[in-house]
């Protein structure tokens, strides 16, 4: 009976897990919608089905760190069974993380007709969450690699955008409103990093999960590791 509950218990994080996931992924779409934009501002729709998200997404974490925490104490999980829930409790960290990044985002005003090299940096940073839990939810060591992999990438878009910005600018003609965009766009490009970083570290919790190993702040190469 006791294993049955315990069952019934993971089943149901595993679950609201995946609709959490699905939730910080539907964000994700609905800001790639606004930086397709052709209009001169963000539909309300858009406006109203971020917020509600927001709102449930907090909902959903603080559901989940109380479930996880009841398991934990009423069935006393072996080894590999606290470590994927571990596994899931960091992912929700840093899925709640990336959910107020996205929310950061989408509060600069200069989100519609933005640079295409900021719609680059956010379809990377979508594919690098969604492959992320993909390789959670499919126990897919591959995806979780591919996933650390591009984090490089993406700090260096974001080295590279202030530069190329700053080259494009004519001294002579420079003004306070062109900078404070330059300052805004810059701050875009590092929440894009930021949600690489995060992405970085749910695949980091699989591969904790998979394999026992906590390949965090390791210098060498992700394969050597694993």
């Amino acid at each position: 009976m006791t294993t049955d509950l315990k069952n019934r218990a993971f089943n149901k994080i595993f679950t609201e897990f995946e609709d959490f996931s699905n939730l910080i992924l539907r964000q994700l779409d609905l800001l790639n919608e606004i930086f397709e934009l052709s209009e001169d501002s963000i539909p309300e729709e858009i406006t109203k089905q971020l917020v509600e998200n927001e709102n449930k997404i907090d909902e959903f974490e603080n559901k989940l760190d109380n479930h996880i925490i009841r398991t934990i104490v009423l069935y006393k999980p072996v080894a590999s069974d606290i470590r994927q829930l571990f596994a899931v409790y960091r992912m929700v960290i840093n899925l709640e993380r990336i959910g107020d990044l996205i929310m950061k985002v989408y509060n600069y005003e200069i989100l519609v007709n933005s640079s295409s090299e900021l719609h680059e940096m956010l379809n990377l940073t979508s594919e690098m969450v969604k492959n992320a839990l993909l390789s959670f939810f499919n126990s897919d060591k591959k995806l979780a690699v591919w996933t650390i992999q591009r984090d490089d990438i993406i700090d260096k878009l974001n080295r590279e955008f202030l530069n190329k910005k700053i080259e494009n600018i004519k001294i002579e003609k420079e003004s306070k409103t062109l900078l404070q965009d330059l300052i805004n766009k810059k701050t875009i490009a590092s929440c894009f990093e930021r949600i690489a970083d995060h992405s970085t570290n749910i695949a980091e919790a699989t591969i904790y999960s998979l394999l026992g190993k906590d390949i965090r702040h390791s210098n060498k190469d992700i394969n050597e590791e694993i």
